[in-house]
């Protein structure tokens, strides 16, 4: 479990990039698409949203979520949790790791 610890913060939700019936998710480029909505691009670069950003959890293209974007834009934070259940994604509260592997102790 501190594995996990390392690839995401406590205040993170991670939308993983498989489906519930543990197919790879498509299109490929889902994860640009979805952090590009929050991002900045200047002099051609990409600056990412300190709520939205891209991730790789078990050898797969994944999206990290603050939970804080749930209080400043509710209706960014909605579209993304709808857009999981739409394609029922596999979303998974990062604080959880911390509990599960106190559990294990």
């Amino acid at each position: 479990m501190s594995d996990n610890f390392e690839i995401c913060y406590l205040d993170e939700i991670i939308i993983e990039g498989r489906t519930a019936s543990g197919e790879k998710f498509r299109p490929s480029d889902w994860v640009d698409r979805l952090c590009g909505m929050l991002a900045d691009f200047d002099l051609k670069k990409v600056s990412y949203s300190p709520f939205l950003r891209p991730m790789m959890y078990k050898n797969m293209q994944c999206v990290a979520v603050k939970k804080e974007l749930e209080s400043k834009d509710y209706d960014v934070f909605e579209f993304l949790m709808q857009f999981a259940r739409d394609n029922r994604l596999i979303v998974t509260d990062c604080a959880n790791f911390k509990l599960r592997a106190n559990a294990a102790d």
